[in-house]
């Protein structure tokens, strides 16, 4: 597996404008992750699995009116012997003889009459077969935004490496600037000195935001089970309802968990109906056939043909099939209670997640005005330490604001994501077809680059041609620069 490691600072500037990253795998966007992940999720598969299973009580429910047809046949050795005592005791005589009896018999039985206990078999079974797909859905839509927080996660991680990356590269810059300066008399030892405490501090937070970086990454190999070969941090906003009440309305309708919580209770109410039916008279049409050989002696031949009516009915059951019924009707309120909670859950998660929405959406207009002006603010103290109105110590100060300026956008923009995903996860609205119609003119949008001039020193050095001689500026030369 190929790591984000960043050895050293030059590296460091390579990667700042390289933002594809190559895994040997083949999810590459957001929505073939999405897909892969539901294909062999295998907590997903196993509750496929289990639905599968659950599909035969449907049979098991139809079979109960169908005939049922066994046979039996049987075969056995059979030895008889006899003995005459004669006159003063002597053996008189004695006989011996063995047979092999043997018999086959079929027997058929057609339920006539049940009482309503198909009905209410199917009944249960349909009913059981739907919560388990509504809780399959559930576990589905789970994944699916577990799989968007991922890569809002690792999109904001890497967008913070590439703002990091091009911090240390501009203090790294102002670093080599600065000793310059300090050799011409132009600043002081402390001014060196604190480029030089932000230069080590911004190689540690890049190291830390590399590892988080890195984490977010085995975070989405775990949910899709391969590494992505091509991760880019591009922000995906999904559709979401148009108002809070569309949004609860949906929910209600929509979710899941409410859908899977209703629905125990028609499990509940359908197996009250069982145990009321197996407590009814049942009506069967039985028929035999039986043959018979070697019974008794051998060449003993013999059969029998049966045709009758049986009729069953519960006269006294102890109390026991009252208090089954009452125990199941029971359940069914205690799971209509249930789903009245579940839905109030439902809705507060998604009142919840409407209002984080709604913040993250402000935080993103913030934030953009925020680097905006941190921009302008950094850069211009550029050019007046330049013409020496500042000191090194303001420009750090507004190099570090533009800094933090950058990361609150990135940090905005994957809470908006995360916050619109789970709005729409919470409405029970999130399915694959979802990706296909996010906002293209927002998914094409990437997150913000980090927004520090690469020669930061440079562009300082050529305003300042246009206003300044050069024997004033003679001291401020910077190593590497291009003339104009």
């Amino acid at each position: 597996m190929a790591h984000l490691k960043l050895n050293s600072i030059a590296c460091v500037g390579a990667l700042a404008c390289v933002w594809t990253i190559p895994f040997a795998a083949q999810a590459q966007t957001l929505p073939e992750a999405v897909a892969i992940a539901l294909q062999t999720n295998p907590g997903l598969e196993a509750q496929r699995a289990a639905l599968g299973a659950l599909g035969q009580r449907r049979i098991q429910a139809v079979a109960q009116r169908r005939v049922q047809i066994a046979g039996e046949s049987s075969i056995g050795y059979a030895g008889m012997w006899s003995r005459e005592r004669g006159l003063a005791g002597a053996v008189g005589s004695a006989q011996y003889s063995d047979t092999t009896p043997s018999s086959i018999g079929v027997s058929a039985s057609q339920p006539i009459w049940l009482a309503g206990r198909v009905e209410a078999a199917l009944s249960q079974a349909d009913a059981q077969i739907a919560q388990a797909d509504a809780r399959l859905t559930s576990a589905e839509i789970n994944v699916m935004r577990d799989v968007v927080f991922g890569y809002a996660d690792l999109g904001r991680d890497l967008n913070s490496v590439g703002i990091r990356t091009q911090n240390s590269v501009a203090l790294e810059r102002q670093l080599e600037a600065a000793r310059v300066r300090f050799e011409v008399g132009d600043i002081t030892k402390t001014d060196v000195a604190q480029v030089e405490a932000r230069f080590a501090a911004s190689k540690t937070a890049l190291a830390n935001a590399q590892a988080r970086a890195d984490a977010s990454l085995s975070a989405i190999e775990r949910l899709i089970g391969q590494m992505p070969s091509d991760v880019r941090p591009v922000f995906v906003l999904l559709q979401a309802p148009g108002s809070l009440q569309q949004a609860q309305v949906l929910a209600r309708a929509s979710n899941p968990d409410i859908v899977a919580a209703r629905l125990g209770e028609a499990i509940a109410k359908a197996g009250a109906r069982v145990i009321e039916a197996e407590n009814r008279p049942r009506a069967t049409l039985q028929a035999s056939a039986a043959g018979a050989l070697d019974q008794g002696f051998e060449g003993n031949r013999g059969g029998n043909v049966g045709v009758s009516a049986r009729l069953s009915v519960p006269l006294f059951t102890g109390g026991i099939a009252t208090s089954r019924v009452s125990e199941a009707l029971g359940n069914a309120n205690a799971a209509r209670l249930s789903a009245v909670d579940v839905e109030r859950q439902v809705v507060e998660r998604v009142s919840n997640a409407w209002r984080q929405a709604q913040v993250a959406r402000q935080a993103v207009t913030s934030t953009t005005e925020q680097v905006n002006a941190a921009r302008v603010a950094y850069e211009g103290a550029e050019l007046e330490q330049s013409v020496g109105l500042r000191t090194t110590l303001d420009v750090l100060i507004q190099q570090q604001e533009l800094l933090e300026a950058e990361l609150a956008r990135a940090g905005a923009d994957r809470d908006l994501q995360v916050a619109t995903t789970g709005l729409v996860a919470a409405t029970g609205m999130l399915s694959p077809s979802s990706f296909s119609t996010s906002r293209p003119s927002v998914q094409a949008t990437a997150l913000p680059r980090a927004s520090f001039p690469e020669e930061p020193m440079i562009l300082v050095q050529k305003t300042l041609d246009r206003v300044i001689p050069m024997p004033t500026r003679v001291n401020r030369t910077v190593i590497g620069a291009q003339p104009d």
